[in-house]
């Protein structure tokens, strides 16, 4: 990076974004240095875009470009490259009328409606076109992850979600024993990752990485990524990673905070975590960790990278699965023994007591409501047989 600049207006300059001085400023300043790229920390309309590249004779990237590129060249998986061609083309669509000089063209002929038809339209139904197609391949991609998602229904569901680069896929591959690609850099996961993981109590979840999230992050964009979000949606608990060595870690979280909001799943139990532990230490970290256990009392310090305090966060967890979990109350008669085997390896069982009397077992055990009403089902078909066959 040359330089930056910055300026304070109250409202844009309708044709340049920047004011006449500032926009000289740069363009001299950009021939000096041998420039060829301006990046805008945010979005600008065609004619500004097209007015600035005129004045300073530069190529013009606004915030969403710089996105979209960034998650094109990060995107592995074939959802995630469906994702990103399917938010550039609803990014170069809404911005076709000014952006490209050979729309003045005329075009007609067979196959056409005729003479008169401008380009922009001809380009105009090929994109449209092609997100119908894009969406429709995501929709059966989302459909399939919902039927593998109903499968695990019965465990708990956690799912990261953090400002980029917080370190949540390192903290993915700590929990769940993985090798999940991790960088030092923007968005290096796009597509949503999930593995099973088992604490040291016994007790187990699912856990699913998904794509960082970034502040004032295009609505358009979260649209586009929202089959991979779904996890995040569907989670019973998210761990708000925070990179605590960030001196903006507030406006992050606040950040992340809004776009859970956007997605209507902030009402969802939240557990914060504090990563990067190890890079920052002495009497400013003690003060600062002071800090913020008092403003956020049930947080978590961890280094996911080291895995120092990797065992508070595991209690932390563990105490949420047994109270998400309610306590139940089962009599299991002797003979079924297949389903007392499955309570068994469900639930955390409490107490367990054999009635030699009547040949059954009684626990006290704590399962998620959906294995308890398949066990109680089970019970009473038991009996109900046992009652037709005497």
């Amino acid at each position: 990076m040359k330089g930056r600049y910055f300026q304070q207006l109250e409202k844009p300059v309708a044709a340049t974004f920047l004011g006449k001085g500032k926009i000289d400023e740069i363009a001299r300043n950009a021939r000096e240095q041998q420039v060829s790229t301006l990046i805008f920390n945010d979005d600008l309309t065609p004619s500004q875009a097209r007015n600035i590249a005129n004045l300073t004779h530069c190529n013009v990237v606004d915030r969403t470009e710089l996105i979209l590129d960034i998650f094109a060249k990060h995107a592995r998986t074939h959802q995630a490259k469906l994702q990103v061609e399917l938010a550039q083309l609803e990014y170069a669509y809404s911005r076709l009328k000014n952006k490209w000089k050979h729309l003045s063209r005329i075009q007609g002929g067979i196959g056409f409606r005729g003479p008169g038809e401008k380009q922009i339209e001809t380009d105009r139904r090929e994109i449209n076109y092609r997100i119908t197609i894009l969406k429709k391949k995501l929709i059966e991609i989302r459909q399939t992850a919902e039927i593998k998602r109903k499968k695990r229904d019965s465990i708990i569901n956690i799912s990261l979600v953090g400002y980029t680069n917080s370190g949540k896929s390192t903290l993915f591959n700590l929990l769940a024993r993985d090798n999940r690609y991790t960088a030092n850099q923007l968005f290096a996961t796009l597509d949503s990752k999930t593995r099973k993981v088992v604490l040291p109590d016994e007790q187990d979840f699912v856990i699913s990485d998904t794509i960082g999230f970034i502040e004032n992050i295009p609505h358009h964009l979260i649209e586009s990524f929202n089959s991979t979000l779904l996890d995040v949606r569907s989670a019973d608990l998210l761990l708000h990673v925070v990179d605590i060595t960030n001196p903006r870690l507030s406006e992050q979280m606040a950040s992340v905070n809004a776009v859970l909001e956007d997605l209507n799943i902030n009402q969802k139990n939240i557990l914060l975590v504090f990563n990067k532990v190890d890079l920052v230490q002495g009497i400013g970290f003690s003060f600062l960790k002071k800090q913020l256990r008092a403003e956020y009392p049930d947080s978590v310090f961890i280094s996911a990278l080291t895995g120092e305090e990797l065992e508070q966060l595991q209690s932390h967890l563990s105490y949420f699965i047994q109270e998400l979990y309610g306590l139940k109350h089962l009599i299991i008669p002797d003979i079924l023994t297949e389903l007392l085997q499955y309570v068994r390896k469900s639930g955390v069982i409490f107490i367990e007591e054999y009635d030699e009397k009547n040949k059954q077992h009684k626990l006290d055990v704590k399962l998620s409501d959906s294995i308890y009403n398949n066990v109680v089902s089970q019970i009473e078909k038991y009996h109900l047989l046992h009652y037709i066959n005497s």
